[in-house]
């Protein structure tokens, strides 16, 4: 019977839902960008995922700046962990992991996006019972900020590209 029930609410919800037109975020940066160049420095470790993301949208990446419609250049980043709470014992209770990196996005000598910092940051808590759970807690927690940080710069990349596009050309959209 509850089966029943839960059939009966499910399937309509999932109805309206694609009724609505809801879907799931995608980059459509195909249409309005067609090649980037990254450059990055040597401790900037979220390259590679950027340059997978805009591979994953349709965007050509360019190994040659004079090549790209764009560039994007990921000036700086910052990795940091610090202790937010602590137990009565005075260990570790929570600690805060948090990523924060520089971008400017340019095409050809043109500066599209001056130079900016994007932070994102998350508040996790210590399993002292379990502490390969919780570096592995940690490692998931900053895949998760760099990814969030990436689509940062792809909406960075998106407005740019929009606002670089001529008037009335249909790469604006």
């Amino acid at each position: 019977m509850l089966v029943i029930r839960a059939t009966g609410f499910v399937l309509p919800a999932l109805l309206a839902i694609a009724g609505c037109g809801f879907e799931l975020r995608g980059w459509d940066l195909e249409s309005s960008i067609e090649s980037v160049h990254v450059t990055a420095q040597p401790r900037v470790r979220l390259a590679g995922e950027l340059r997978r993301a805009l591979g994953q949208a349709g965007v050509r990446i360019e190994p040659r700046a004079s090549r790209a419609e764009m560039t994007v250049e990921l000036l700086d980043e910052r990795r940091g962990r610090r202790t937010v709470a602590v137990t009565g014992s005075a260990r570790a209770a929570e600690y805060e992991v948090s990523i924060t990196v520089r971008f400017a996005v340019r095409s050809g000598a043109r500066v599209l996006r001056e130079p900016v910092w994007l932070d994102a940051s998350r508040v996790f808590v210590v399993d002292r019972d379990n502490i390969a759970g919780t570096a592995g807690e940690q490692a998931l927690i900053e895949a998760e900020l760099a990814n969030d940080l990436v689509g940062q710069i792809m909406r960075a990349l998106n407005a740019a590209a929009a606002s670089a596009a001529p008037a009335g050309s249909a790469g604006a959209g």
